[in-house]
């Protein structure tokens, strides 16, 4: 398997800005913000946030240094303020990075961060909790850094409705939480100069599935997404281990193609319309969501997409790297980590393409029972830049 320079697999990718959508997994119960997180250099609060009743601002170019709870207090950080509006059933936060404030600066990228259940967004550890994915992703920080806006949608700890009902409903385009998702999105866009080639949707774990679920049913809106430990659109509750890893649970698999096609037709039945790109991140140690997801979901969006073939295999940062090209383009790939278990994929570190944070440093979290479940993994890849580059956002 050849080794590839760390530009060599994102050659063909297009550059610019964008924007990114996130969301991912968490633990414990309730919607409301954690209270009460300590207070940073520059006045603001620490990995929190007000009630979920209220809005407030965090984040600031100027702060820096450890909080009260030994995390991280938003140095480098684009400023993100909790949106008044609700929508549905979940709270916004956007984070602006400087100078990019309304509709003067020039188009820019999005990317939307889904959290995941138990998780949050800026949720500091309970007994049993997650860390929130704001914090730990670091995708305001990139944001910042490399002049994108971000979105993260808030659930509070509680899970997006895919992964609530899995699959038996909440996952078509004109459900509750994709369209108030997608209106997320369209209030950004109405505010700030947002490239509508450039909106992009990441997620962790129940986020990841709910990732896939915007991609398939708003590819008019999302040029492509990448997900941390999810799985295949239209999937049931036997799409994930969910624990039973080792008690004679048996992966069903083979999810259609036809199920993704079916989601919008307008696009994907469409022979010139553009198709949402995809990146995927797997840990091969992940016992909650186990890596036959990896393989289901890429045999699906595969299908979707018009790709066959194997894929062209090579490593990246020391993992397995599949891509998948229709059209001259890489519109799939996927990263197989080695060892690592359920969680976002950090590098903490100075390094160019290093970034995240692990607030209880482990590599395979929930396959661990001695690890604290913080849904964070020191993998040697940082999954957030790696997506921004496939995403184009980062040369």
């Amino acid at each position: 398997m050849a080794t590839r320079s760390l530009r060599a697999p994102f050659l063909s990718l297009f550059a610019g800005g964008a924007v990114v959508l996130a969301f991912g997994c968490s633990s414990g119960g309730g919607s409301d913000w954690e209270d009460g997180n300590g207070i940073g250099p520059d006045g603001g609060r620490i990995n929190g946030g007000s009630s979920s009743g209220s809005s407030g601002s965090s984040g600031s170019s100027g702060s820096s240094g450890v909080g009260a709870d030994g995390g991280p207090t938003g140095s480098g950080e684009a400023k993100c303020t909790q949106a008044s509006k609700s929508y549905g059933t979940m709270k916004m936060w956007e984070c602006v990075p400087a100078g990019m404030e309304g509709k003067t600066s020039a188009p820019a990228g999005l990317v939307v961060a889904l959290h995941g259940y138990t998780q949050g967004v800026n949720q500091t550890s309970s007994p049993g909790g997650a860390w929130g994915f704001r914090p730990t992703s670091q995708w305001a920080n990139l944001a910042e850094a490399h002049k994108f806006y971000v979105i993260y949608p808030d659930k509070g700890t509680q899970a997006f409705q895919w992964y609530a009902f899995f699959a038996t409903s909440g996952i078509s385009r004109t459900d509750l939480e994709p369209s108030s998702i997608a209106q997320m999105v369209k209030d950004m866009q109405a505010k700030y100069n947002i490239d509508p080639n450039k909106i992009f949707v990441n997620g962790l774990s129940a986020g990841a599935y709910m990732s896939v679920v915007m991609l398939a049913t708003y590819p008019d809106l999302f040029a492509g997404g990448s997900i941390f430990a999810g799985g295949p659109y239209g999937c049931s509750t036997s799409c994930a281990a969910l624990g039973k890893k080792g008690q004679g649970w048996t992966y069903p698999g083979s999810h259609a193609a036809s199920l993704v096609k079916g989601a919008y037709g307008t696009v994907w039945n469409s022979p010139t319309a553009r198709k949402p790109r995809l990146m995927i991140f797997q840990g091969d140690a992940d016992g909650a969501v186990t890596p036959e997801n990896l393989t289901d979901l890429t045999q699906q969006w595969a299908g979707a997409l018009g790709i066959s073939g194997a894929g062209s295999k090579s490593t990246l940062k020391g993992h397995e790297y599949t891509e998948y090209s229709a059209g001259g383009q890489v519109m799939l790939a996927s990263v197989l980590m080695k060892g690592i278990g359920h969680g976002t994929p950090v590098d903490p570190g100075s390094g160019p393409d290093q970034g995240g944070w692990d607030p209880e440093p482990s590599k395979t979290m929930s396959s661990d029972t001695q690890a604290a479940q913080d849904w964070t993994n020191s993998a040697g890849i940082y999954g957030p830049y790696y997506s921004a580059k496939f995403f184009g956002l980062i040369p």
